[in-house]
């Protein structure tokens, strides 16, 4: 069974999750916030996607840097 950062990861290479969307929003079974990451803040480069089950504000399932 895949983890949620496999399938995320996956996903972004087959064009089916666009981590260029900023915000939050539904994705299959699970809501997704993705945030822009700056070099001069966070000292990485790229998007971080956190993951939730059903809402907002339920059980954070993973976060993913890409």
């Amino acid at each position: 069974m895949k983890t949620i950062e496999e399938k995320i990861k996956r996903a972004i290479q087959t064009n089916k999750l666009n981590p260029e969307i900023l915000g939050e929003r539904k994705w299959y079974n699970y809501f997704i916030r993705t945030t822009e990451l700056v070099w001069t803040r966070n000292l990485y480069e790229g998007y971080q996607i956190e993951v939730y089950d059903k809402q907002y504000g339920g059980n954070h399932l993973a976060t993913v840097k890409v």
